[in-house]
């Protein structure tokens, strides 16, 4: 045996009690005992000074004779307290067993037993698709292939108090599973510059988007109609404007639409997914995505979830969506019902996390409400790509909201990056600075209701925004053919930081200006001193990005 490097000390201690003192023995937990209901008897006996020897189950036995009973032993760890039986084969015994442990003087407290009603509370209802919303309550053998929401919902945390604004084509406000939960003050329609957003029932009968998206959110529960919303008891307003031509100046107002009134704006639309399309908000759509941040939510700031984008299969990339790569939004991807990435999901390093959506033609997608205009049934079990996605994560900051009402947008964001979970090993997952790992096709992880909710409760704000902004990089030089790079590099100083007054780093944005002929044969990477790489220019595309803090 190798010797020690220290001294070894053994303390032993003994304890010893006094044995005439059954309150104070130590002994084995006893099996629980058990009765014929009905014919039980809680009691709590008193060692009295009188009593010489013995112990408390002697003591026990001999009450339980003298009332007619037996006595089944000790309740669990309760020291003194102990459960009588009737003895059922002494029917015509006169005695009446709460009259004598009334009267007995080692009987401090008697009662006897009843049948306890207690109900599981377990979430439940009639809404008949429910059953079939596997995004909320995931049956399946795969673990943590749902949003974990019931546990929330069980706490009482519905999304109550907060309000959710469907930006889209309409919202059928009608609806069984709408109408408990519409919010007409915080509603609008653009298109028709009216305040009822209904959806306007066209030729090609897509306008049924926008209640697709709300009934994700706040269907409401138990009307034995469809499905059930993810923050069903939240309120849902409709903005429609994506019906008719969109300009500029009609997105900055639906951006800032009753902004006192809507927390989230819930936006499943963005440019072409054509993997050519470069695009986003115009100057005044900037500006308003900017003044909601800023001044919406009683300058707490409104909160902006937009979808990611369906152009996977065009290998387009939301990098090159303006919408997707602003800093002011919160940019949600899509998985399948397996945690993979579907076909049509787009990559970026602009993205924050990802939620459950449709996947191939095998697999389920998800089941929401439905407009029931042009014959429709009002509900669909085939709402689809990362415009179900956004929805549902609108819907959990909602949940978040109600249990933490003073959340800033920064906020949000930051716990979203804490609790969102890595699940899938086969994705391209770095770890950054932070301790973050970051992935071009999940963003930080797939959002867990249950976590976002928890840390909501007990998060602590961040501080004030600060910014800095290097100097114009200016590299007159021939971009050459791969696999050679032409590298631009800057130094952050820690005089320049100080000055700045930074002292976490959330985002890095990038504006580059580049000539060339081929836009597609161009690939720029953001490289971070960690060590970490980050795709911001894919191939096919170039303009402006922004990408998650590094």
């Amino acid at each position: 045996m190798a010797s020690s490097l220290f001294p070894l000390h053994v303390i032993v201690f003994v304890l010893t009690l006094p044995s005439a003192h059954p309150l104070l023995q130590l002994s084995s937990p006893l099996p629980a005992p058990t009765c014929e209901p009905g014919h039980s008897w809680a009691v709590q006996l008193r060692w009295g000074l009188e009593q010489e020897g013995g112990s408390l189950d002697e003591l026990a036995n001999q009450v339980a004779r003298e009332a007619g009973m037996e006595s089944h032993g000790q309740i669990g760890h309760l020291n003194g307290h102990y459960l009588l039986c009737r003895v059922q084969d002494e029917e015509g015994d006169p005695r009446v067993p709460g009259e004598v442990l009334g009267a007995h003087p080692n009987v401090l407290w008697h009662s006897q037993e009843g049948i306890l009603r207690r109900a599981k509370r377990a979430m439940t209802f009639n809404d008949p698709q429910y059953p079939s919303q596997w995004h909320l309550v995931s049956l399946r053998s795969v673990h943590g292939m749902d949003i974990n929401v019931t546990g929330v919902w069980e706490r009482d945390i519905t999304g109550a108090g907060v309000t959710v604004v469907v930006v889209d084509d309409g919202v059928q406000h009608t609806l069984e599973d709408i109408q408990p939960n519409y919010c007409p003050e915080g509603s609008y329609d653009l298109n028709s510059n009216d305040p009822d957003p209904m959806p306007h029932p066209d030729t090609r009968n897509d306008n049924h988007h926008g209640t697709r998206c709300a009934g994700e959110i706040a269907a409401a529960p138990n009307n034995s109609f469809c499905a059930v919303g993810v923050a069903y008891g939240s309120r849902v307003a409709g903005i429609r404007v994506l019906d008719g031509p969109l300009t500029d100046s009609m997105e900055a107002v639906a951006f800032n639409k009753h902004y006192q009134i809507n927390d989230v704006y819930s936006c499943s639309w963005g440019p072409d997914d054509d993997g050519r399309t470069v695009d986003g908000p115009h100057p005044l759509g900037k500006a308003a995505l900017q003044h909601g941040v800023i001044a919406g939510r009683k300058g707490f700031g409104s909160i902006f979830v937009v979808a990611s984008g369906n152009g996977g299969q065009y290998n387009d990339n939301c990098n090159y969506d303006g919408y997707a790569n602003s800093i002011y939004t919160v940019t949600v991807g899509a998985v399948d019902e397996n945690g993979r990435k579907p076909f049509y999901a787009e990559e970026c390093a602009s993205m924050l996390a990802v939620t459950f959506s449709s996947g191939g033609r095998h697999l389920r997608s998800i089941v929401t409400s439905d407009w029931s205009l042009q014959h429709a049934s009002g509900c669909t079990e085939g709402h689809t790509g990362t415009s179900a996605a956004a929805p549902l994560a609108a819907g959990m900051v909602a949940l978040m909201l109600q249990a933490r009402p003073c959340l800033s947008w920064r906020d949000i964001q930051h716990i979203i990056t804490y609790t969102a979970t890595r699940y899938d090993t086969e994705a391209d997952w770095e770890m950054n600075g932070a301790g973050f790992h970051h992935s071009h096709k999940h963003g930080f992880g797939l959002l867990n209701a249950w976590r976002l909710v928890n840390a909501a409760k007990v998060w602590e704000s961040v501080p004030f925004l600060v910014s800095y902004q290097s100097p114009i990089l200016k590299e007159l030089e021939t971009i050459p053919a791969y696999p050679n790079k032409l590298t631009l590099t800057w130094n952050v100083t820690a005089a320049a930081l100080r000055q700045s007054g930074m002292q976490t780093l959330e985002h890095v944005s990038v504006t580059v200006t580049i000539t060339h002929p081929r836009r597609g044969n161009l690939e720029i990477v953001l490289l971070c001193p960690s060590g970490m790489t980050s795709l911001i220019g894919a191939r096919g595309g170039g303009h402006e990005w922004a990408v998650p803090a590094q």
